[in-house]
């Protein structure tokens, strides 16, 4: 959490250096001591302030290429947007942060946006609103937007194909709405929800436990529960039911599987309980992470509920119609376990599995059956309860050749009905009758790299050796990462990006971990469970039933996963970057919409405000989100300049000074950067720095071989037939040589000014490498443009020399390194201090490509001082 608060964004001191016309106002940097603390809070805000601006525009772009390019949809967009409304949000409530809610009508601008763009991308209305539930009966297809996926597709299949379900009902899409609207619940949500982030763990977690407490202490409305009992007391006031979630978009290209609550043998006086458990069930944690890492807006998933009569189960599982391990071999996959239905899905046992042949009419052309020690059953008094299976039957198959040939038969006629592949739920009660209780389209994907013509297996076969070659693939690919073990629940929460996540089993909690981990490997699990589809649908490679896991990756730091063959090799392959491929091209998608997508964007991207002049410009001048993020990040900026002027009184910055760098710096400490003994000197020196990340680019500045002043030489001799030298005076000159430093222990954010230049230094350097970051900007200089472009390819080749990852964008370079460890990281700051000494002036200094080279070869050899 520190390195987000403190390390994301630009600098404050960008802005003090020189933002405005080249002014500098290192003279005006008063702290006052009563208000040290305000200035602490105005400068996170204003950190998070321009991280939520690079956010936006960042999206803006990307939107407006695909706009350009023709591939955007309504759905993308409407994807697009739910980032843009809660990164917006969050992005005016830095704002007023920062100038005690002085800019609160901004709010009501953004809602206004907000209601006004998504009525134009809205579908058709819904049903009236005194049709609040619906029999199964009467559902097919067609009714999707009214009763969401899982119950259209059931009575299609009821309806329209003639298959056996259970009886039942829907509480429509109508009724949710119903629910919330009376309760006030909206608003209440919508507020919660807007400033999550994927990586506000405790954020996300806490807002979800508010909305449930918020829809649990609701009540349903009279006529909703009305009909939600008379509907009941058609199928029998003395049966049981399950109560499932059907939100609009479940099942679909965003399966959700796993991620809603379904309530079993219910009896009839809970089922409005239990619809309230179900609804809140989509303001769930993991839920939540879901949907983040999809980018789905709240509005676009109405939380419809599917109300069965409860099945009784022998028998229970999962089929898939195409084996999603080995979609090119033309089989089916099914499992099976004693009893209800929840264990085959959320991996709690390891099912009976069995691979069909589609090619000869399901033919078993293999059988695994495991040891189904126990299983969940209806209890008498409500819900479930596990019991152990009798012992004769824990290794006898939970289903017969001629069930699994009904079950096949059934698979068959869905797939073609649905023309896709489908991931069928399904039960056989105590009189051995086959029920379905779920279809949905299966995530089966082709996995392949259009860089490496090789296949995944061949470039995994380039690591070091084999570890694990016994493992069973529950979602294609292959990946490479450092094995990270997760043995408790907060180590979700630590879990750092690109790892292989290694688990003893299946949980719904790692859902957390799909924008994250590079890989799943869990000891015990099924491919057809929940987190198996989940991992299908995030294109994430997933090895399941690895004996012995944790001892035959002990001591292993890196892997390559190759999902596809089952095993794991010690070590990483760099040709492993395979991709997914998208299951289905929009076709004409983007034209039959295209006139909507650009009316809505109307009130996105275009700029009303030219000019902003904050007495002048009022609610009604800010009519797009391009207007208010012009709005705020000019206000934010001028609030910054405000800093000094708190009040007439105060003790100026601590200045550095150093015989050894002819520059003066100006340090502010936040917490730590100066040890106690020094905290009340008006001069320091650096033995007073306890800032480790200083203190590491202080030793690259003063390294032997930099030079601060005096001339550069040039030395093109050996490059070329035409010997030159030429000596360009770079000294600190009374136009720059001021340094403008925020520091924390471990934290360093710096602003350097050298005549026409400038450079930022921003880094976390921690024990965790998790957290560390270095971002490093340079821009600028004195000479023309090819000067300028020379130089900042010479910081770009040596930086990226040490593993930095640099773009340039004119004569700007930014370069980043992220997750390096501490001493790592030190090392890197130490280069970072030596290249800002020896990169002074080379502009002017580098006068061909030949020369540029010739300078990065020179200070990757440690010639500093640039002679020959």
């Amino acid at each position: 959490m520190i390195g987000y608060l403190i390390g994301k964004a630009g600098s404050l001191l960008r802005s003090l250096g020189g933002i405005v016309n080249n002014k500098d106002f290192s003279d005006e940097l008063l702290i006052p001591d009563d208000d040290y603390h305000k200035l602490r809070s105005r400068y996170y805000s204003y950190k998070d302030l321009l991280l939520k601006n690079n956010e936006l525009l960042n999206t803006l772009a990307v939107i407006e290429e695909e706009i350009e390019n023709k591939t955007i949809t309504v759905l993308a967009l409407k994807s697009y947007l739910a980032r843009i409304f809660s990164t917006s949000f969050s992005f005016i409530q830095s704002l007023n942060d920062m100038t005690d809610d002085r800019y609160m009508f901004l709010f009501s601008v953004l809602e206004h946006i907000k209601e006004n763009t998504m009525a134009i991308l809205e579908d058709e209305p819904m049903q009236q609103a005194c049709n609040f539930v619906m029999p199964i009966e009467k559902v097919t297809a067609k009714d999707i937007k009214d009763t969401g996926g899982k119950a259209a597709n059931l009575g299609e299949l009821l309806n329209v194909l003639n298959l056996p379900t259970p009886r039942g009902f829907s509480i429509m899409v109508s009724g949710y709405k119903e629910f919330m609207s009376v309760n006030g619940l909206n608003r209440k949500i919508e507020s919660l929800l807007a400033p999550l982030s994927m990586d506000s763990y405790e954020e996300i977690d806490l807002a979800s436990e508010e909305i449930e407490r918020l829809i649990m202490s609701s009540s349903v409305p009279a006529q909703i529960e009305e009909q939600i009992l008379s509907e009941a007391a058609k199928i029998g006031n003395n049966k049981r039911f399950s109560v499932r979630s059907s939100a609009v978009g479940e099942d679909g290209k965003s399966s959700f599987a796993g991620q809603f609550k379904s309530i079993l043998n219910v009896p009839v006086e809970s089922l409005t309980d239990a619809y309230k458990q179900v609804v809140a069930s989509k303001y769930g944690k993991t839920a939540l992470y879901y949907r983040l890492a999809k980018n789905i807006m709240d509005r676009d998933i109405p939380m419809a509920v599917l109300v069965l009569e409860m099945v009784n189960a022998r028998s229970a599982g999962v089929l898939y119609t195409l084996n999603p391990g080995s979609p090119d071999k033309d089989e089916a996959i099914l499992s099976s376990i004693w009893g209800q239905g929840r264990y085959a899905v959320d991996g709690t046992i390891p099912p009976d599995v069995y691979i069909l042949d589609r090619k000869t009419d399901g033919t078993i052309i293999n059988r695994i059956i495991t040891n189904k020690s126990v299983e969940l059953v209806l209890d008498e008094s409500s819900s479930v309860k596990e019991v152990p299976v009798p012992e004769d039957f824990r290794k006898r198959p939970a289903v017969s050749e001629d069930e699994i040939e009904t079950l096949y038969d059934f698979g068959c006629i869905i797939e073609k009905h649905f023309e896709t592949p489908q991931d069928i739920e399904w039960a056989i009660d105590e009189k051995g009758r086959v029920v379905i209780l779920q279809a949905r389209s299966l995530h089966a994907k082709r996995v392949f790299s259009p860089a490496n013509p090789r296949t995944p297996r061949q470039a995994a076969a380039s690591a070091k050796k084999v570890i694990i070659a016994e493992g069973e693939t529950a979602s294609r690919g292959v990946a490479s990462g450092p094995v990270y073990f997760i043995d408790r629940f907060y180590h979700i929460a630590e879990f750092p990006k690109g790892a292989v996540a290694v688990a003893k089993s299946s949980s719904n909690d790692y859902v957390r971990l799909m924008s994250l981990a590079s890989a799943l490997v869990i000891e015990t699990g099924s491919r057809t469970s929940h987190l198996a589809t989940v991992a299908r649908e995030f294109g994430i490679p997933m090895v399941i039933n690895v004996r012995d896991l944790r001892d035959k990756l002990k001591g292993v730091n890196t892997v390559t996963v190759d999902a596809d063959s089952g095993r794991i090799y010690d070590g990483r392959t760099i040709e492993v970057n395979t991709t997914i491929a998208a299951e289905n091209a929009v076709s004409d998608e983007y034209l039959q919409s295209a006139s909507v997508i650009k009316t809505a964007m109307r009130n996105i991207t275009h700029l009303n405000l030219a000019t902003i002049s904050e007495a002048d410009v009022s609610a009604d001048d800010i009519s797009t989100v391009h207007d208010i993020i012009r709005f705020v990040h000019e206000i934010s900026v001028k609030e910054m300049f405000r800093i000094g002027k708190l009040t007439e009184s105060g003790s100026s910055a601590q200045e550095l000074v150093s015989a050894r760098i002819p520059l003066r710096f100006y340090v502010i400490d936040l917490d730590g950067g100066v040890i106690d003994e020094a905290k009340f000197l008006k001069r320091l020196s650096i033995e007073h720095i306890s800032s480790m990340p200083f203190r590491a680019l202080w030793r690259g500045m003063i390294q032997e071989g930099v030079r601060w002043s005096g001339p550069v030489a040039i030395d093109m001799g050996g490059l070329a037939s035409v010997m030159m030298r030429s000596f360009v005076s770079t000294g600190v000159t009374e136009e720059g040589g001021k340094v403008y430093v925020i520091i924390t222990d471990s934290y360093i954010n710096l602003s350097v000014k050298l005549a026409y230049h400038y450079s930022i230094i921003d880094s976390f350097c921690g024990e965790s490498y998790i957290n560390n970051y270095i971002n490093f900007r340079f821009n600028g200089g004195g000479a023309g443009v090819d000067g300028r472009g020379r130089r900042a390819l010479f910081i770009k080749e040596v930086t990226e020399a040490f593993g930095f990852k640099a773009d340039i964008k004119g004569d700007l370079v930014i370069a980043t390194l992220n997750g390096a460890s501490k001493e790592e990281t030190e090392e890197k700051l130490e280069m970072l201090g030596r290249l800002l000494g020896c990169s002074r002036q080379l502009d002017m200094a580098i006068s061909t490509m030949e020369a540029k080279d010739w300078y990065v070869k020179a200070f990757l050899e440690g010639n500093y001082s640039f002679t020959m």
